[in-house]
C-alpha cells in the first residue's frame, strides 16, 4: 500500500518520467526492475525516495524499549552505494522477489546494517 501511495506520488510529479511505475505491484521484483535502471533519474530518485520512506516508517513503528535491527553506522555510503548492495543482495535472493518491496528493504537492511 506504502510502495502504491509513493508510486503515485512519484506518477503525478513527474510527467516526464522515462520509465512507467506500475502501481499494483507493490512486489520486490516490480522495485528492482525500476531501480536497476540507472539511466532513468527519476527512477533513481524514486528508489532513493522510497528506500528512505521505508527506513523512517521503521524508525517510527519501532518498539523504543527493543533493541533495533538496524544500524546504520555515521558514514554508510552514499546512496547510489545502499542502493548498488541492494540490488546486488537482491540477486543472489531472489527468494524474496515476490514480497512486498518494503518488507524486503527491511530484511536486506537488517542483514547489511545489523545492530550489534
Amino acid at each position: 500500500m506504502l510502495f502504491t501511495a509513493v508510486s503515485m506520488v512519484f506518477l503525478q510529479h513527474s510527467s516526464f518520467a522515462q520509465t512507467a511505475v506500475n502501481t499494483g505491484d507493490a512486489s520486490t521484483a516490480a522495485l528492482v526492475a525500476l531501480c536497476k535502471n540507472t539511466d532513468d533519474v527519476d527512477a533513481q530518485n524514486f528508489c532513493f525516495g522510497f528506500g528512505e520512506g521505508v527506513y523512517q516508517a521503521y524508525l517510527v513503528n519501532k518498539t523504543p524499549n527493543v533493541k533495533p535491527l538496524i544500524c546504520f553506522p555515521d558514514k554508510t555510503g552514499t546512496r547510489e552505494v545502499i542502493l548498488e548492495q541492494f540490488l546486488a543482495w537482491n540477486q543472489a535472493n531472489p527468494q524474496f522477489n515476490q514480497e512486498r518491496a518494503a518488507k524486503t528493504l527491511i530484511r536486506f537492511f537488517a542483514k547489511q546494517y545489523p545492530c550489534k
